[in-house]
């Protein structure tokens, strides 16, 4: 049989004390709204980018040396695009393979440049060297890797970020946030 009020008569009534809403100011939903804003368009950059990667439609390439100084210089990242070797023309920066050396990419300018049945033969010389490149590439396929945007000192970020320490406190504070956050909103006081 459960207890009625008459059993404890000085009992008293249980009151819930519920706080006013609060209204947010307007500079702080301003600052919510643009960093979700922010937010958002970083990952949809980010996702483009990867699309864009893996349609084959660009790749992004960290410049290592001087020799295409000043137009690229180290630590800068060239956006390549893909294009027709027919359309291939004296002084654009490509992207290729010299003889011998499939391991090695090498963006340089074309100097000169010879059509043959079926492939481009390319010479070319970096920006900033006093000489012609030692070797002839032949570009036997239908479509050339072009540089077209270069966006600067972003490949020192991607060259430090390859590295193990690095990657390796990137992952403990990941994990710290990701554990500390939603302790937070538990163990946050109430206030009153």
């Amino acid at each position: 049989m459960p207890p009625t009020a008459a059993a404890y008569p000085e009992a008293q009534p249980l009151r819930v004390i519920v706080e006013p809403r609060r209204r947010t100011r307007p500079r702080a939903r301003l600052a919510a709204a643009f960093s979700s804003v922010l937010l958002g368009g970083v990952v949809l950059v980010i996702l483009v980018a990867i699309v864009g990667m893996v349609l084959g439609l660009w790749r992004f390439t960290v410049i290592d040396t001087g020799s295409m100084r000043p137009t690229l210089n180290p630590g800068d990242v060239a956006v390549l695009t893909t294009e027709p070797t027919s359309k291939l023309e004296r002084g654009q920066i490509v992207a290729f393979h010299p003889p011998g050396e499939s391991r090695l990419t090498v963006i340089h300018r074309v100097f000169s440049l010879q059509r043959t049945r079926g492939a481009v033969i390319i010479q070319t010389k970096g920006d900033a060297n006093n000489a012609i490149d030692s070797w002839r590439a032949r570009i036997a396929a239908g479509r050339v890797w072009v540089e077209n945007v270069k966006a600067p000192k972003v490949g020192y970020l991607a060259t430090w970020s390859k590295q193990r320490p690095v990657r390796l406190g990137i992952l403990i504070v990941i994990v710290i946030l990701g554990v500390s956050l939603p302790l937070g909103r538990i163990w946050r006081p109430t206030p009153g």
